[in-house]
Protein backbone atom coordinates (compact mmCIF):
# COMPACT_ATOMS: atom_id res chain seq x y z
CA UNK A 1 0.00 0.00 0.00
CA UNK A 2 1.17 3.49 -0.40
CA UNK A 3 -0.21 7.20 0.57
CA UNK A 4 -1.85 9.27 -2.05
CA UNK A 5 0.54 11.39 -2.31
CA UNK A 6 2.97 8.59 -3.18
CA UNK A 7 0.71 6.77 -5.74
CA UNK A 8 0.53 10.00 -7.50
CA UNK A 9 4.09 10.04 -8.19
CA UNK A 10 4.49 6.48 -8.82
CA UNK A 11 2.08 7.49 -11.79
CA UNK A 12 3.60 10.46 -12.97
CA UNK A 13 6.66 7.84 -13.38
CA UNK A 14 4.70 5.59 -14.76
CA UNK A 15 3.41 7.96 -17.58
CA UNK A 16 7.33 8.61 -18.49
CA UNK A 17 7.33 11.62 -15.96
CA UNK A 18 10.97 12.24 -15.12
CA UNK A 19 11.26 16.06 -13.82
CA UNK A 20 9.34 17.29 -11.41
CA UNK A 21 9.23 21.94 -10.72
CA UNK A 22 8.36 22.72 -7.49
CA UNK A 23 8.80 24.43 -3.82
CA UNK A 24 8.37 21.78 -0.84
CA UNK A 25 5.87 23.49 1.20
CA UNK A 26 3.91 21.52 4.33
CA UNK A 27 1.01 21.54 1.47
CA UNK A 28 2.71 18.94 -0.48
CA UNK A 29 4.99 17.27 1.90
CA UNK A 30 3.34 13.94 0.28
CA UNK A 31 4.02 14.43 -2.69
CA UNK A 32 7.61 14.69 -1.96
CA UNK A 33 7.50 11.61 0.43
CA UNK A 34 6.94 10.12 -2.67
CA UNK A 35 9.59 11.77 -4.99
CA UNK A 36 12.61 10.62 -2.13
CA UNK A 37 11.86 7.04 -3.26
CA UNK A 38 11.27 7.20 -7.51
CA UNK A 39 13.25 8.36 -10.14
CA UNK A 40 12.17 11.53 -10.81
CA UNK A 41 14.73 14.72 -11.05
CA UNK A 42 13.04 17.70 -8.92
CA UNK A 43 14.01 21.44 -9.70
CA UNK A 44 13.76 23.73 -7.17
CA UNK A 45 12.94 27.49 -8.42
CA UNK A 46 12.75 30.46 -6.74
CA UNK A 47 8.86 31.17 -6.96
CA UNK A 48 6.15 29.19 -8.45
CA UNK A 49 5.68 31.19 -11.75
CA UNK A 50 9.12 29.71 -12.24
CA UNK A 51 8.07 26.13 -12.29
CA UNK A 52 5.44 26.73 -14.76
CA UNK A 53 8.03 28.79 -16.71
CA UNK A 54 10.18 25.94 -16.43
CA UNK A 55 7.33 23.05 -17.11
CA UNK A 56 6.92 24.94 -19.99
CA UNK A 57 10.23 25.67 -21.72
CA UNK A 58 10.97 21.59 -20.87
CA UNK A 59 8.50 20.41 -23.09
CA UNK A 60 9.45 23.03 -26.19
CA UNK A 61 13.14 21.90 -25.80
CA UNK A 62 12.55 18.07 -25.25
CA UNK A 63 8.87 16.94 -26.22
CA UNK A 64 8.35 15.56 -23.36
CA UNK A 65 5.55 16.71 -20.58
CA UNK A 66 7.01 17.70 -17.01
CA UNK A 67 5.15 18.49 -13.49
CA UNK A 68 4.73 21.03 -11.31
CA UNK A 69 4.22 20.39 -7.42
CA UNK A 70 2.69 24.09 -5.91
CA UNK A 71 1.03 24.54 -2.58
CA UNK A 72 -2.77 25.66 -2.03
CA UNK A 73 -3.58 29.47 -2.75
CA UNK A 74 -0.83 31.48 -3.63
CA UNK A 75 1.47 28.67 -4.99
CA UNK A 76 -1.89 28.38 -7.92
CA UNK A 77 -2.57 31.93 -8.77
CA UNK A 78 1.64 32.45 -8.67
CA UNK A 79 1.48 29.40 -11.96
CA UNK A 80 -1.47 30.99 -13.49
CA UNK A 81 0.48 33.59 -15.97
CA UNK A 82 2.69 30.29 -17.01
CA UNK A 83 0.08 28.24 -17.44
CA UNK A 84 -1.97 30.88 -19.23
CA UNK A 85 1.40 31.15 -22.04
CA UNK A 86 1.48 27.36 -22.25
CA UNK A 87 -2.72 27.02 -22.68
CA UNK A 88 -2.21 29.53 -26.05
CA UNK A 89 0.88 27.85 -27.17
CA UNK A 90 -0.58 24.09 -27.02
CA UNK A 91 1.95 22.72 -24.51
CA UNK A 92 1.32 20.11 -22.16
CA UNK A 93 2.35 20.59 -18.27
CA UNK A 94 0.50 18.89 -15.21
CA UNK A 95 0.07 21.18 -12.31
CA UNK A 96 -0.09 19.03 -9.16
CA UNK A 97 -1.63 21.55 -6.13
CA UNK A 98 -2.75 21.07 -2.84
CA UNK A 99 -6.53 22.07 -1.32
CA UNK A 100 -7.59 22.94 1.84
CA UNK A 101 -9.11 20.07 4.03
CA UNK A 102 -11.93 18.23 2.27
CA UNK A 103 -14.48 19.51 5.38
CA UNK A 104 -13.21 22.84 5.13
CA UNK A 105 -13.67 23.77 1.68
CA UNK A 106 -16.11 26.89 0.74
CA UNK A 107 -16.06 27.57 4.51
CA UNK A 108 -13.67 30.62 5.03
CA UNK A 109 -11.35 31.19 7.04
CA UNK A 110 -8.12 29.16 6.02
CA UNK A 111 -4.52 29.12 5.64
CA UNK A 112 -3.88 30.12 2.06
CA UNK A 113 -7.98 30.00 0.79
CA UNK A 114 -9.06 31.30 -2.20
CA UNK A 115 -12.63 30.43 -3.14
CA UNK A 116 -12.51 28.38 -5.53
CA UNK A 117 -9.52 27.50 -6.81
CA UNK A 118 -10.25 24.66 -8.89
CA UNK A 119 -12.69 27.07 -11.21
CA UNK A 120 -9.54 29.91 -10.68
CA UNK A 121 -7.08 26.95 -12.51
CA UNK A 122 -9.68 25.83 -15.24
CA UNK A 123 -9.45 29.13 -17.21
CA UNK A 124 -5.82 28.40 -17.91
CA UNK A 125 -6.17 24.44 -18.19
CA UNK A 126 -7.62 22.28 -20.59
CA UNK A 127 -9.28 21.04 -17.06
CA UNK A 128 -8.96 21.25 -13.42
CA UNK A 129 -10.32 18.49 -11.34
CA UNK A 130 -10.39 18.18 -7.56
CA UNK A 131 -9.54 14.67 -5.82
CA UNK A 132 -12.46 13.63 -3.73
CA UNK A 133 -11.92 9.97 -3.13
CA UNK A 134 -8.06 8.53 -3.44
CA UNK A 135 -10.44 5.74 -6.51
CA UNK A 136 -10.77 9.06 -8.70
CA UNK A 137 -6.40 8.94 -8.74
CA UNK A 138 -6.61 6.50 -11.49
CA UNK A 139 -8.78 7.92 -13.85
CA UNK A 140 -8.11 11.27 -13.47
CA UNK A 141 -4.19 10.80 -14.50
CA UNK A 142 -5.41 8.59 -17.62
CA UNK A 143 -8.08 12.26 -18.70
CA UNK A 144 -4.60 14.41 -18.22
CA UNK A 145 -3.17 12.37 -20.31
CA UNK A 146 -5.85 11.58 -23.16
CA UNK A 147 -5.07 15.41 -22.95
CA UNK A 148 -1.63 15.29 -23.69
CA UNK A 149 -1.21 12.52 -26.05
CA UNK A 150 -4.58 12.33 -28.31
CA UNK A 151 -6.20 15.93 -28.22
CA UNK A 152 -5.12 19.18 -28.66
CA UNK A 153 -2.11 19.40 -25.63
CA UNK A 154 -2.55 21.87 -22.70
CA UNK A 155 -2.19 22.37 -19.36
CA UNK A 156 -4.18 19.86 -17.12
CA UNK A 157 -4.53 21.23 -12.64
CA UNK A 158 -5.37 18.06 -10.31
CA UNK A 159 -5.83 19.40 -6.94
CA UNK A 160 -5.98 16.95 -3.75
CA UNK A 161 -7.23 18.13 -0.23
CA UNK A 162 -5.11 17.90 2.21
CA UNK A 163 -6.67 15.43 4.50
CA UNK A 164 -6.40 12.95 1.40
CA UNK A 165 -2.77 12.64 0.65
CA UNK A 166 -1.72 10.00 3.18
CA UNK A 167 -4.82 8.54 2.88
CA UNK A 168 -3.42 4.48 2.13
CA UNK A 169 -4.66 3.35 -1.95
CA UNK A 170 -4.18 0.59 -4.04
CA UNK A 171 -2.55 0.36 -7.03
CA UNK A 172 -4.36 2.32 -9.97
CA UNK A 173 -4.32 1.09 -13.53
CA UNK A 174 -2.73 3.69 -15.45
CA UNK A 175 -3.46 3.72 -19.19
CA UNK A 176 -2.75 6.05 -21.72
CA UNK A 177 -4.65 7.33 -24.57
CA UNK A 178 -3.03 7.01 -28.61
CA UNK A 179 -3.23 9.68 -31.37
CA UNK A 180 -6.30 9.80 -33.53
CA UNK A 181 -5.18 8.43 -37.06
CA UNK A 182 -7.40 11.20 -40.17
CA UNK A 183 -10.15 9.06 -41.15
CA UNK A 184 -9.05 7.73 -44.59
CA UNK A 185 -10.76 9.18 -46.89
CA UNK A 186 -10.12 12.64 -45.81
CA UNK A 187 -6.01 12.64 -46.76
CA UNK A 188 -6.49 10.42 -49.94
CA UNK A 189 -9.15 13.09 -50.76
CA UNK A 190 -6.60 15.80 -49.81
CA UNK A 191 -3.20 13.69 -51.61
CA UNK A 192 -4.95 13.59 -55.16
CA UNK A 193 -5.37 17.45 -54.54
CA UNK A 194 -1.93 18.03 -53.90
CA UNK A 195 -0.63 15.53 -56.44
CA UNK A 196 -2.67 17.75 -59.10
CA UNK A 197 -1.91 21.27 -57.73
CA UNK A 198 0.20 23.78 -59.72
CA UNK A 199 1.54 25.79 -57.06
CA UNK A 200 1.03 24.28 -53.80
CA UNK A 201 2.11 26.23 -50.42
CA UNK A 202 2.66 24.82 -46.83
CA UNK A 203 2.47 26.57 -43.27
CA UNK A 204 3.56 24.72 -41.03
CA UNK A 205 2.50 25.81 -37.28
CA UNK A 206 3.24 24.21 -33.68
CA UNK A 207 1.79 21.23 -33.95
CA UNK A 208 3.45 19.99 -37.43
CA UNK A 209 6.59 19.56 -35.04
CA UNK A 210 7.45 15.40 -35.28
CA UNK A 211 5.39 15.50 -39.16
CA UNK A 212 7.93 14.63 -41.58
CA UNK A 213 7.57 18.27 -43.47
CA UNK A 214 10.69 18.41 -45.42
CA UNK A 215 9.80 14.88 -47.24
CA UNK A 216 6.40 16.14 -47.97
CA UNK A 217 7.73 19.51 -49.32
CA UNK A 218 10.18 17.69 -51.43
CA UNK A 219 7.40 15.22 -52.85
CA UNK A 220 4.82 18.40 -53.53
CA UNK A 221 8.19 20.73 -54.81
CA UNK A 222 6.26 23.31 -52.17
CA UNK A 223 7.63 26.35 -50.30
CA UNK A 224 6.75 25.59 -46.25
CA UNK A 225 6.23 28.80 -44.60
CA UNK A 226 7.03 28.18 -40.90
CA UNK A 227 5.28 30.39 -37.97
CA UNK A 228 6.93 31.51 -34.82
CA UNK A 229 6.42 27.87 -32.83
CA UNK A 230 7.60 25.73 -35.86
CA UNK A 231 11.26 27.27 -36.85
CA UNK A 232 12.96 24.69 -38.14
CA UNK A 233 10.66 22.12 -38.70
CA UNK A 234 10.20 22.48 -42.90
CA UNK A 235 13.48 21.29 -44.18
CA UNK A 236 15.50 22.65 -47.33
CA UNK A 237 12.09 23.97 -48.58
CA UNK A 238 11.42 26.09 -45.52
CA UNK A 239 10.88 29.62 -45.36
CA UNK A 240 11.16 31.27 -42.18
CA UNK A 241 9.28 34.39 -42.34
CA UNK A 242 6.26 35.67 -40.75
CA UNK A 243 3.09 34.99 -42.58
CA UNK A 244 2.05 38.86 -41.57
CA UNK A 245 4.51 39.83 -44.33
CA UNK A 246 3.38 41.22 -47.13
CA UNK A 247 5.76 38.98 -49.37
CA UNK A 248 4.31 36.12 -47.68
CA UNK A 249 0.56 37.04 -47.42
CA UNK A 250 1.13 37.69 -51.59
CA UNK A 251 2.34 33.98 -51.86
CA UNK A 252 -0.65 32.60 -50.02
CA UNK A 253 -2.84 34.70 -52.39
CA UNK A 254 -0.55 33.33 -55.94
CA UNK A 255 -0.54 28.93 -54.26
CA UNK A 256 -3.99 27.45 -55.81
CA UNK A 257 -3.56 25.07 -53.01
CA UNK A 258 -2.92 26.22 -49.26
CA UNK A 259 -1.84 22.78 -46.84
CA UNK A 260 -2.30 24.50 -43.46
CA UNK A 261 -0.67 21.54 -40.78
CA UNK A 262 -1.11 22.00 -37.05
CA UNK A 263 -1.36 26.13 -36.89
CA UNK A 264 -4.44 28.27 -35.31
CA UNK A 265 -4.14 30.72 -38.33
CA UNK A 266 -4.50 33.04 -35.00
CA UNK A 267 -3.55 36.83 -35.30
CA UNK A 268 -0.31 37.08 -33.24
CA UNK A 269 1.44 34.68 -36.70
CA UNK A 270 -1.01 36.24 -39.50
CA UNK A 271 -2.42 39.18 -39.13
CA UNK A 272 -0.03 41.14 -36.18
CA UNK A 273 -0.29 44.45 -38.22
CA UNK A 274 -4.14 44.18 -37.95
CA UNK A 275 -5.19 44.00 -42.03
CA UNK A 276 -7.92 42.04 -41.77
CA UNK A 277 -7.10 38.41 -41.59
CA UNK A 278 -5.58 36.19 -44.24
CA UNK A 279 -7.36 35.78 -47.68
CA UNK A 280 -6.48 32.46 -49.28
CA UNK A 281 -7.98 32.44 -52.98
CA UNK A 282 -7.48 29.05 -53.61
CA UNK A 283 -8.33 25.84 -51.86
CA UNK A 284 -7.71 25.47 -48.14
CA UNK A 285 -6.84 22.15 -46.63
CA UNK A 286 -6.40 22.92 -42.97
CA UNK A 287 -4.76 19.57 -40.30
CA UNK A 288 -5.45 20.01 -36.55
CA UNK A 289 -6.01 17.92 -33.94
CA UNK A 290 -8.65 20.17 -32.53
CA UNK A 291 -11.42 20.24 -34.80
CA UNK A 292 -12.60 22.87 -33.28
CA UNK A 293 -9.85 25.31 -34.16
CA UNK A 294 -10.33 24.55 -38.02
CA UNK A 295 -13.72 26.63 -37.82
CA UNK A 296 -12.00 29.78 -36.47
CA UNK A 297 -10.18 31.72 -39.52
CA UNK A 298 -10.13 31.14 -43.27
CA UNK A 299 -12.81 28.97 -44.00
CA UNK A 300 -11.12 25.57 -45.15
CA UNK A 301 -12.03 23.30 -48.04
CA UNK A 302 -11.21 20.12 -46.15
CA UNK A 303 -10.51 19.45 -43.06
CA UNK A 304 -8.69 16.20 -41.28
CA UNK A 305 -8.62 16.00 -37.78
CA UNK A 306 -5.81 14.11 -36.28
CA UNK A 307 -2.02 13.54 -35.56
CA UNK A 308 -0.09 15.52 -37.98
CA UNK A 309 2.78 12.91 -38.33
CA UNK A 310 0.59 10.37 -39.15
CA UNK A 311 -1.73 12.64 -41.65
CA UNK A 312 1.61 12.74 -43.15
CA UNK A 313 3.12 9.98 -43.23
CA UNK A 314 -0.20 8.30 -45.06
CA UNK A 315 0.18 11.43 -47.67
CA UNK A 316 3.47 10.09 -48.11
CA UNK A 317 2.49 6.49 -48.86
CA UNK A 318 -0.66 7.22 -51.28
CA UNK A 319 1.17 10.45 -53.20
CA UNK A 320 4.30 7.95 -53.79
CA UNK A 321 6.38 8.49 -56.76
CA UNK A 322 9.12 11.47 -57.72
CA UNK A 323 8.69 14.46 -57.17
CA UNK A 324 6.74 17.05 -59.41
CA UNK A 325 8.59 19.78 -61.24
CA UNK A 326 6.79 22.61 -59.67
CA UNK A 327 9.60 25.69 -59.49
CA UNK A 328 9.48 24.91 -55.65
CA UNK A 329 12.87 25.86 -55.31
CA UNK A 330 13.10 29.03 -56.99
CA UNK A 331 10.17 30.07 -55.09
CA UNK A 332 11.58 29.77 -52.13
CA UNK A 333 14.61 31.59 -53.02
CA UNK A 334 12.05 34.52 -54.11
CA UNK A 335 10.21 34.30 -50.79
CA UNK A 336 13.91 34.51 -48.88
CA UNK A 337 14.72 37.57 -50.57
CA UNK A 338 11.71 39.03 -50.50
CA UNK A 339 10.82 38.44 -46.90
CA UNK A 340 14.69 39.92 -45.75
CA UNK A 341 13.95 42.83 -47.99
CA UNK A 342 10.78 44.05 -46.48
CA UNK A 343 11.87 43.17 -42.68
CA UNK A 344 14.26 46.77 -43.54
CA UNK A 345 17.95 47.21 -43.02
CA UNK A 346 17.24 47.35 -38.85
CA UNK A 347 15.74 43.98 -38.96
CA UNK A 348 18.24 42.57 -41.14
CA UNK A 349 20.94 43.90 -38.68
CA UNK A 350 19.47 41.93 -35.86
CA UNK A 351 18.47 38.89 -37.58
CA UNK A 352 22.34 39.00 -38.45
CA UNK A 353 23.47 38.98 -35.05
CA UNK A 354 20.84 36.17 -34.20
CA UNK A 355 22.39 33.99 -37.37
CA UNK A 356 26.26 34.81 -35.74
CA UNK A 357 24.55 33.36 -32.42
CA UNK A 358 23.07 30.47 -34.33
CA UNK A 359 26.23 29.25 -36.02
CA UNK A 360 28.50 29.49 -33.27
CA UNK A 361 26.18 27.65 -30.99
CA UNK A 362 23.46 25.44 -33.34
CA UNK A 363 22.39 23.44 -30.81
CA UNK A 364 21.34 25.84 -28.14
CA UNK A 365 17.41 26.95 -27.81
CA UNK A 366 16.65 30.72 -28.68
CA UNK A 367 14.84 32.33 -25.62
CA UNK A 368 13.74 35.98 -26.23
CA UNK A 369 11.88 38.05 -24.49
CA UNK A 370 9.23 40.66 -26.02
CA UNK A 371 11.99 42.58 -27.33
CA UNK A 372 13.40 43.66 -30.68
CA UNK A 373 15.56 40.62 -31.68
CA UNK A 374 12.90 38.72 -30.33
CA UNK A 375 10.54 41.20 -33.15
CA UNK A 376 12.55 40.38 -35.66
CA UNK A 377 13.64 36.84 -35.33
CA UNK A 378 9.78 36.53 -35.71
CA UNK A 379 9.61 38.03 -39.14
CA UNK A 380 12.48 36.43 -40.32
CA UNK A 381 15.08 34.04 -38.47
CA UNK A 382 16.27 30.11 -39.76
CA UNK A 383 16.36 28.13 -36.76
CA UNK A 384 18.61 25.18 -37.30
CA UNK A 385 16.57 22.68 -36.22
CA UNK A 386 12.40 22.58 -33.91
CA UNK A 387 12.57 23.71 -31.04
CA UNK A 388 15.29 25.69 -31.18
CA UNK A 389 13.37 29.15 -31.55
CA UNK A 390 10.70 30.53 -28.65
CA UNK A 391 9.65 33.30 -27.31
CA UNK A 392 6.73 34.71 -25.10
CA UNK A 393 5.76 37.90 -27.75
CA UNK A 394 2.86 35.46 -29.36
CA UNK A 395 -0.16 33.84 -28.07
CA UNK A 396 -0.63 34.90 -23.95
CA UNK A 397 2.26 37.03 -24.14
CA UNK A 398 3.73 36.37 -21.16
CA UNK A 399 6.69 38.99 -20.34
CA UNK A 400 9.95 38.86 -18.01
Amino acid sequence: MATLGEALVNGLQAYGIDTVFGIPGVHTVELYRGLAGSKIRHVTPRHEQGAGFMADGYHRATGRVAAAFVITGPGVTNILTPMAQAYADSIPMLVVSSVNRTENLGMGGDLHEIRNQGLIAAQAAAFSHTITHPDQLGPVLARAWAVFESARPRPVHIQVPLDLFAVEVGTPEWTIAKRPMAPLAGPSDAASILANAERPLIVAGGGSIGADIPALATRLDAPVITTVNSRGTGGPLEVPASPTLDCIREAFAMADVVLAIGTEIGRTDFDMYDRGGLDVPGRLIRVDIDAEQTTRGPAPDIVITGDASAVVDAWLKQLGGAAPVRGGGEWVRALHGAALEEIGPKYRAIVGFLDAIRDTLPDAPMVCDSTQAAYAGNLYYAAPAPRRWFNASTGYGALG
